[in-house]
């Protein structure tokens, strides 16, 4: 098996039962230039992706199962008071929407 490492994904596009996920990161050569201003640096195509509908959702089920994990949202809570992600990036657990809808109405 093969690991790659991708900073995120760039695009994920849909076409004829197939999901297509574009993968980036950034430049190593690129990053070690004197004087790079974190602004220039510009993502790199590292891999895509290819997979067919049901298997994409199966992934999406997976990933949302990931995220409502009580240790997951603990990392979360970290990484948001370090300032390594945005609050308003950050995934909330399952209920957290409705309870903030049912708080409005």
């Amino acid at each position: 098996m093969q690991d790659v490492y991708a900073e995120t994904v760039s695009a994920i596009n849909f076409h004829n039962g197939i999901v297509r996920m574009l993968l980036v990161d950034q430049d190593p050569a690129h990053l070690m230039k004197k004087d790079v201003r974190p602004e220039d640096v510009q993502p790199r195509m590292k891999q895509q992706i290819l997979m067919p509908l049901p298997g994409f959702l199966y992934m999406v089920s997976v990933i949302k199962s990931l995220l409502e994990d009580e240790k997951m949202q603990d990392v979360l809570a970290r990484y948001t008071e370090l300032g390594l992600i945005s609050p308003e990036k950050r995934p909330s657990a399952a209920g957290d929407d409705q309870n903030e809808d049912s708080a409005a109405a």
